[in-house]
């Protein structure tokens, strides 16, 4: 049971001894936030005193602390007989492995690198304490523990001197080699040749430990290569005189497997496989503390591709899709060669190149000199990515619009730095594309094509510029159209049609997201009126708005007076929201949506998985449905990957009472796929494209439209 799972316990007291001070808070905070009851103190010495006094479930200990160092402090804890059960984990940067040795010398049972990745360090802990919890319960003498191994349903092995001295039948079975050679090989040749350093380091901790060792996951390989892993749960006892451990190993195969596809799911874009937002914050804070820590400087550069529509409308979007991957692949080669990144901090250039949506990329330099080492690495990148694709038996050219922003002197926090590297993104793109610009420069101004578009804007309402289009939504169980979507477009006079993605944007920084959203609701609701006066059967409309509504606490009074207005059943309404209304925890955000649901309209999450991917975050909001963003849909069933994270989705979603609808559906493969797992509602061109207003009736009556696709 995870921390904070079972209302009526106490909370686990975790004691954290760590010298610097933002990053005690940002960790106490966290931890917090999880449930967890955190006392944290500046130095070893006050980390003894207060272990002796607090008797805390577990402790977090920095090793390199003043006044007293975290060995120290370890030493002491463990030589106290009144405090050497508590766990210890200590934390510590990737070039201080000696001092990690020296912890687990001292009495630490595991450690955590810095700078902490908070989901490794909240499920260490957990980890921890379930072994803690557990192993306390542990009968105390040998006898005993043969009468537990003898009733044992689980594999339990006794290992001496590095050999297997006494097995079950289920650690046969598991560990997948002939009862011979359990007895004549060293156990560790049974053990991944990766993971054999840390089990023997395991081994040794526990021969050396009084209590019962926390949990310990690696991986065995049977004789015909098969790869299972397994979790040990080892402690120090005597076997015929001698010292030995007995060891309790489990089957987590199933469980590993579970935890990265949940893990992909919440942290990674599932198309190119690079982080996704969230992940690139939790990467990005962990860095501003350290550079803070460091006095050193950061840059986060943000990149849209120029042009990528085109791409997409000519040669389609798998080869758009193809693109991107191709173009994630080659900024994390950049990256790799940058002789600019984090020297002191490990290694993980993975998550410093991220996936935001659609065509966005943002990337994260760390410890850099100057800031020309920025503009080094945007170069490089502009260059790179200058030369040709080859997608799908096509040469393709791209080119990148870069903005920049750098901590300290353009902000402090993630937020910031993010958003005015974005809007040095479009001063890249106002200046002719295929350039980078610094946030400084990009304030300069804005370009005359934004400002003409902006002010075009204010007039589409009056001249009846705008206008939507409806896709259907089919209830796969039934085959039947069961609602639609209601789509905006602008049809600009001397731009053609601009799409959503660049009204909404347009809209929000123009003032005008709540005069067109009315227009849009009203425009909706009045067409579903209209359908059913011609003899259709009642069905809901959805239409998306901007979490700008609900901040701005209007949206509940505006739906209100239009459901009025129109005569349209409150049911008949949904309202589809930004993925990023999850992220806001804001009390008042959750009370206007609860207001809805009150009301009878109906809330759902669209594009689920293209910006924040947060399961976590769907329990904490009142909402009817989940929309599957097309990217999660457009592999399956073909791609295992997509398959899994589809699978878990839906039944997440189902577990916390969601409806689940697939969007761009497009094959009867696809279609099936979703009906074998029970996901309710599916929209995509497999049944139709988004069409105008007329269109409908004859699409419900099952007559052939002739669609200009």
């Amino acid at each position: 049971m995870e921390q904070g799972s079972a209302v009526n316990e106490k909370p686990n007291v975790v004691l954290l001894a760590e010298d610097d001070d933002e990053l005690r808070e940002l960790v106490s905070t966290e931890l917090e936030r999880e449930g967890f009851s955190v006392v944290s103190v500046p130095n070893g010495s006050e980390a003894v005193s207060q272990t002796r006094s607090l008797n805390p479930d577990i402790v977090l200990m920095d090793l390199m602390m003043p006044v007293m160092n975290g060995i120290q402090a370890t030493k002491l804890i463990k030589d106290d007989p009144a405090t050497r059960h508590i766990p210890i984990i200590v934390g510590t940067v990737i070039d201080e492995k000696e001092d990690v040795v020296k912890g687990f010398e001292a009495g630490a049972i595991a450690y955590v690198t810095k700078p902490y990745f908070m989901p490794e360090l909240k499920a260490r802990i957990n980890s921890v304490l379930q072994s803690k919890k557990l192993y306390d319960k542990l009968l105390k003498s040998e006898g005993k523990y043969r009468l537990l191994v003898e009733n044992a349903n689980e594999a339990i092995v006794v290992i001496q001197d590095g050999m297997l001295r006494f097995f079950n039948p289920n650690a046969v079975e598991l560990i997948g080699h002939p009862e011979n050679a359990l007895t004549t090989e060293p156990f560790v040749e049974f053990v991944h040749p990766d993971d054999r350093e840390e089990v023997l380091e395991y081994h040794t901790r526990v021969m050396v430990g009084t209590r019962a060792s926390s949990a310990h996951s690696f991986r065995v390989v049977s004789k015909t290569d098969n790869t299972t892993w397994v979790e040990a749960k080892g402690v120090c006892i005597n076997w015929e005189d001698k010292p030995a451990t007995l060891n309790f190993i489990a089957d987590i195969t199933a469980r590993k497997r579970a935890e990265e596809e949940m893990r992909y799911l919440a942290f990674y874009d599932c198309l190119t496989g690079l982080p996704n937002r969230l992940m690139f914050n939790e990467h990005l804070n962990q860095a501003l503390a350290y550079a803070k820590r460091n006095k050193s400087l950061l840059a986060t550069l943000f990149l849209d591709l120029d042009h990528f529509k085109r791409i997409n409308d000519t040669f389609g979007h798998h080869v758009g899709d193809l693109l991107l991957r191709a173009v994630g692949e080659r900024l994390i080669r950049i990256i790799r060669k940058s002789d600019i990144l984090a020297r002191n901090i490990e290694d993980i250039s993975n998550t410093n190149v991220a996936r935001f949506g659609g065509d966005e990329f943002v990337l994260l330099l760390t410890n850099i000199e100057q800031t020309k080492d920025a503009a080094k690495v945007a170069r490089r990148i502009l260059y790179t990515l200058s030369d040709a694709f080859m997608v799908d038996k096509q040469e393709l050219f791209i080119t990148t619009s870069i903005g920049i922003s750098l901590y300290p002197s353009d902000g402090k926090d993630a937020e910031t730095l993010i958003k005015k590297a974005d809007k040095a993104m479009y001063h890249a793109k106002n200046l002719g594309r295929n350039n980078f610009q610094f946030y400084a420069d990009s304030m300069k101004g804005a370009s005359s094509e934004r400002i003409t578009l902006k002010s075009d804007l204010h007039k589409a309402l009056e001249n009846d510029e705008l206008l939507l289009y409806y896709q259907p939504q089919l209830e796969i169980s039934t085959e039947k159209v069961i609602g639609t979507e209601a789509l905006i477009r602008w049809q600009h006079p001397k731009w053609g049609v601009v799409p959503p993605a660049e009204i909404i944007p347009l809209a929000e920084e123009s003032a005008l997201i709540e005069p067109i959203s009315e227009w849009v609701l009203r425009t909706a609701c009045l067409q579903n009126i209209a359908w059913q006066a011609a003899g259709q059967e009642p069905m809901r409309i959805a239409v998306n708005l901007s979490s700008l509504l609900l901040k701005k606490g209007t949206l509940v009074e505006l739906l209100s007076q239009i459901l009025n207005e129109t005569g349209m059943a409150p049911f008949q309404l949904e309202i589809e929201l930004p993925e990023n209304t999850l992220i806001q925890n804001d009390g008042d955000v959750i009370e206007a949506l609860q207001h809805l649901k009150e009301m009878g309209i109906r809330v759902a999450i669209d594009d689920f998985g293209t910006g924040y991917s947060s399961l976590y975050h769907l329990k904490n909001h009142p909402l009817d449905a989940l929309k599957i963003d097309r990217s999660f849909i457009k592999d399956i069933p073909a791609d295992k990957d997509s398959t899994a994270i589809v699978t878990a989705t839906i039944a997440m979603a189902h577990s916390l009472q969601l409806e689940v609808v697939a969007v761009g559906v497009e094959t009867e493969e696809q279609l099936e796929f979703l009906r074998e797992r029970d996901c309710n509602v599916m929209q995509g061109y497999y049944f139709s494209p988004p069409v105008p207003f007329y269109d409908i009736i004859p699409l419900l009556q099952g007559e052939e439209l002739e669609m200009n696709l």
